[in-house]
């Protein structure tokens, strides 16, 4: 019967349109899921790098707040779930080329407003003021380069008003973080220069939790919040500790829905493809009536029947599967180079609209291989309207009649 359902494959076009059919909705089906998920991963290796698996966030009106760093230290170093902890100094503030006139307006458009991340671990270059990093896309945005001097335009509240606080800094260097929206609306400091230059407090606004081997985060934000709300450090109904998942906030859930959306547009593409094996395989009966005769008279049952033209449903939808597998995987390993050439030269996922500074391809095979066998069961289950056609054909009116 697999034989024979072979042969029929191989002699008749329109069996190998309808694999081919199958195979484009697989193989769009694929490489959505690759670039949708490939945003997830990439999303999430954003995230967890720059605020760890959990982050606490001591804010002064909260439970906590004006306590130092050392304060918080002692209460976690006893958390075997901490891999390590690391202080950091979060705060907003107008950069723009020293000596600009613009720069005593902070309306001005040739400013530019970033998030000036106060870390520990930076290099200490011999430069005339604190040194600065901005991200590749502001440092372009301002024209700046490695050695200018900038200045920094923030505010300060002092005794419930606002008052307004400069300086100049040396800019070090560049970074690159992968994400268009990173790079162009954030600098890196010396969480040290940061907290002078802010008359900070405490010296740090953040604590960034990253968890030991084989811990999730949510146990990690579990176990930590539970361990300052013992010391007091924290209270319901507001917990300082955040999970990364958090952190991510309506970006990530965003792209979430939208993979399962389009999964569900495109599978139902997917089995519009599969569907039409129902009129494939009946003009293939309409065709083959002195076979199927021929067969029933050799002993052939009605049973054996439904199973071969069953088969050859299958047959099609696997190797349809697999071409589109094939073509899918191409197509997501070269999607870059496709964009561009569909684009003119230029890529068709603008950076500053994706985030990402490149088009993120991760093939999450499990799903794939759920998706395939669903598509495999519903060609079998689509076949089984012609196969029952077919088996219920007289043995004589197959055989004489034409």
């Amino acid at each position: 019967m697999l034989t024979l359902a072979w042969h029929y494959f191989r002699s008749r076009s329109l069996l190998t349109l309808s694999a081919v059919a199958i195979g484009l909705g697989v193989a769009v089906l694929f490489t959505v899921l690759s670039v949708m998920n490939g945003f997830l991963v990439e999303l999430e290796h954003s995230v967890r790098t720059e605020t760890g698996d959990a982050i606490i966030e001591p804010l002064p009106s909260r439970i906590g707040g004006g306590q130092d760093f050392e304060t918080f230290q002692k209460a976690l170093i006893e958390i075997p779930e901490i891999a390590s902890l690391e202080p950091r100094l979060n705060y907003y503030g107008l950069v723009g080329r020293r000596g600009n006139r613009a720069m005593s307006d902070p309306r001005s458009s040739d400013l530019s407003g970033l998030l000036l991340m106060g870390k520990d671990g930076l290099d200490d270059p011999q430069l005339p003021h604190p040194p600065i990093w901005l991200g590749v896309q502001a440092a372009k945005r301002l024209g700046l380069s490695q050695g200018d001097t900038l200045e920094i335009l923030s505010f300060q509240q002092s005794q419930g008003a606002a008052s307004t606080i400069r300086a100049s800094f040396s800019m070090a260097g560049t970074f690159q973080s992968g994400r268009f929206d990173h790079d162009l609306d954030r600098a890196h400091l010396r969480r040290q220069d940061l907290a002078e230059f802010l008359h900070h407090e405490t010296g740090f606004s953040e604590i960034v939790l990253r968890a030991s081997s084989g811990t999730s985060p949510e146990t990690l934000v579990e176990k930590v919040e539970t361990k300052l709300k013992s010391v007091g450090l924290s209270s319901d109904p507001f917990p300082l500790t955040l999970s990364w998942r958090r952190q991510a906030g309506s970006l990530l859930r965003a792209v979430e829905d939208q993979l399962e959306l389009l999964t569900v547009i495109f599978f139902f593409i997917v089995l519009v493809a599969a569907y039409q094996l129902v009129a494939t395989l009946t003009l293939t009966v309409a065709e083959k009536r002195r076979d199927i005769g021929v067969l029933r008279a050799l002993g052939a049952s009605p049973a054996k029947i439904v199973g071969f033209f069953v088969t050859l449903g299958g047959l099609i939808a696997l190797l349809g599967s697999a071409l589109g597998l094939l073509l899918g995987l191409i197509v997501s390993r070269h999607l870059e180079s496709i964009s561009k050439w569909l684009g003119d030269g230029e890529s068709l996922f603008r950076a500053e609209v994706y985030h990402f500074d490149h088009i993120p391809v991760a093939v999450d095979w499990m799903a794939i291989t759920i998706l395939v066998g669903a598509t495999l069961f519903a060609a079998a289950l689509f076949s089984l309207i012609p196969a029952w056609k077919a088996a219920r054909l007289p043995v004589l009116d197959t055989l004489w009649k034409r």
